[in-house]
């Protein structure tokens, strides 16, 4: 009796709303005897729930990170376009989580923008067709965030509600208050290296694996510790505790799909912050919009305008924990620590890259790094240990400098010193001469790099650079607000890198509405980035000197004590000011120490600490 009812019920909306929407006249009384000789036909009137038999979400790499463009439902039924609109449905996503003080530009994030039919599961630029199974709910992407979330499967979750009913060319589909959702909740416990210990739990919508798929990342290939493709690192150094290990590095590959190895190839070298620290390659892909520009055929394209068939891409992704043996089961990654520390990931890469150089044909004139954060610093580490083995590099939000006493035991640790082995780390520089590769600031001085970073965030090379040598590094300023555009950023960049300079050495500085984040946000957001990134080659850095900073550091008499060498001041009491040193005209940088920070304790050192400096 009530599975009756409910049928009646049904039959009942349908005519009521045939009669409603229908053409006056003969029509509406159609539909009604329609309805009526179709009433043991239970398709002919449905509820959105048992209507819609599929759903997936559509989603892009944006400049910050993963986000949801479209849902697309697939109905058991053919559906009129007049029949849909943006009244039709209600939207439950990612963007719709965020607040306004969230953004750094746009509004409205998420909301439905556009809602059509089509005949194919996908999106359509023209609008649809006329009629189709498929209803394709378009979201809106128009805006920017001050940070990216865990995880691109949190932005690709969704509910949608149908709350309008449907005529379809098959019968009514009835609104429904239950959402159709392509989710399942879950609880995230972070690690937070300041404490050692478990963040507090947050709880976040992560979309199910299957429902949904993200453009500009698919032609990577992802070699996991799942599928068994990740590389075998071998005989790793950790300067943590001097240690060697063995370990499974996963990462993400990218190669032009017209590679031929009798053609020469760049390749690129990107690594993530430590915020998207994980055994997944699909968070370094989607965590900024680096792999997908890289990817693209616009970046491919401008490789080959500047003399290449396609450059070849490889992002690590570096797990926050691994489980080393029995007595390591969480063993620590983060490379490039804050004490200029580096893990056995670091060496891990190295060898990976050494893998790619010989599997393919990469022309050694032509290798990139790429990386933010952890990621920036990780990669200017790496090119003090191979002199001029990148032809350019790109860092971004990141600190880099010296520690030549890895071995002083800084609040209770005493850590170690990478050796150089003539094959992970040279013993010599591109020309012969013994270096030593602690000293960062020397090795890179004759480097391609244009640096972009958040105003105060890391100056200490350049402070280096004016009072040992004479040199003025060339910068620019990007202020940024709610009216910056690529456009204008183009412009900032071209006017940076076209300037005068007597190393390789440019520095853009982002002012305004920004965070950490923003520098990467906004860097990979800048092509003319990449257009500066590619034109560089190993030989213009190995026709060039290094800054004469091969020699002991020593201070100035007279200590400056202007706003470009403040290094911190304290919150709490702004008096308290702490400056980067003023080095003596002439000396070097051997023996200066970066300032030191401990994760988990509030021991610094300041900048150019010496071993008899207390903690």
């Amino acid at each position: 009796m009530k599975r009756k009812n409910q049928v009646i019920l049904s039959l009942l909306a349908a005519v009521s709303l045939a009669m409603v929407s229908a053409p006056a006249g003969v029509y509406a009384s159609n539909a009604a005897a329609s309805a009526v000789q179709d009433a043991g036909a239970l398709s002919f009137v449905t509820t959105a729930k048992d209507a819609v038999k599929h759903m997936e979400a559509a989603g892009f790499v944006d400049t910050d990170g993963s986000k949801l463009q479209a849902v697309i439902l697939s109905y058991d039924r053919a559906i009129p376009a007049s029949s849909v609109d943006t009244d039709t449905y209600s939207i439950d996503d990612y963007g719709t989580t965020l607040r306004q003080e969230d953004l750094t530009q746009g509004k409205d994030p998420g909301q439905i923008k556009k809602v059509y039919v089509n005949d194919k599961p996908e999106m359509d630029a023209k609008g649809g067709t006329s009629s189709g199974s498929y209803v394709i709910i378009e979201v809106n992407t128009d805006y920017q965030t001050g940070r990216f979330p865990r995880s691109y499967a949190i932005t690709m979750y969704a509910g949608v509600t149908q709350k309008k009913a449907i005529r379809a060319e098959k019968g009514i589909i009835l609104p429904s208050d239950e959402a159709i959702t392509n989710y399942t909740k879950e609880t995230y416990v972070g690690y937070d290296p300041q404490t050692g210990k478990p963040r507090a739990p947050e709880y976040y919508n992560y979309a199910k694996e299957g429902s949904y798929h993200i453009r500009g990342i698919e032609e990577y290939q992802l070699h996991t510790l799942e599928n068994g493709t990740a590389f075998h690192a071998v005989h790793c150094f950790d300067e943590a505790n001097g240690q060697y290990w063995d370990l499974d590095l996963p990462y993400a590959l990218y190669v032009p799909k017209d590679y031929d190895p009798h053609k020469t190839y760049g390749l690129l070298l990107h690594i993530h912050d430590a915020g998207s620290m994980s055994a997944d390659p699909r968070l370094a892909l989607t965590e900024s919009q680096a792999a997908s520009n890289y990817a693209s055929e616009d970046f491919q394209n401008l490789a080959r305008k500047n003399g290449l068939d396609g450059v070849i891409v490889v992002c690590p992704a570096i797990p926050e924990f691994y489980a080393m043996d029995e007595a390591h089961p969480h063993y620590e990654l983060r490379m490039a620590r804050d004490n200029w520390t580096l893990s056995c990931a670091e060496p891990a890469i190295w060898q990976l890259m050494d893998h790619l150089t010989r599997q393919y044909h990469i022309d050694p004139d032509r290798i990139y790094g790429s990386g933010q954060s952890m990621g920036g610093m990780t990669i200017m580490a790496m090119a003090a240990q191979r002199d001029n083995y990148f032809a350019a590099l790109l860092p971004m939000s990141c600190k880099w400098g010296n520690n030549f006493n890895k071995d002083y035991p800084f609040n209770g640790t005493a850590y170690y010193n990478m050796p150089a082995d003539g094959t992970i780390v040279w013993q010599k520089d591109s020309h012969g001469n013994p270096v030593n590769y602690n000293n960062w600031l020397y090795m890179v001085s004759d480097d391609n790099i244009l640096y972009l970073n958040t105003a105060q965030e890391n100056t200490e090379y350049r402070v280096l650079y004016q009072d040992l040598a004479g040199l003025t590094i060339p910068r620019e300023e990007l202020l940024l607000d709610s009216t910056t555009t690529a456009r204008k950023r183009n412009a900032s960049i071209r006017r940076l890198t076209a300037r005068p300079n007597e190393t390789g050495i440019y520095q853009a500085v982002l002012t305004g509405s920004v965070s950490h984040m923003s520098a990467w946000f906004y860097g990979h957001g800048t092509p003319a980035c990449y257009e500066w990134l590619l034109k560089q080659t190993r030989k213009t850095e190995m026709a060039r000197s290094k800054l004469p900073l091969n020699r002991p550091f020593a201070l100035a008499d007279q200590q400056k004590k202007d706003a470009d060498h403040i290094y911190s001041v304290d919150p709490e009491d702004p008096s308290r000011i702490v400056y980067y040193p003023t080095g003596l005209p002439g000396a070097g940088t051997e023996g200066y120490n970066s300032p030191v920070t401990a994760l988990g304790s509030k021991a610094s050192l300041p900048p150019g600490w010496t071993p008899s400096g207390k903690d």
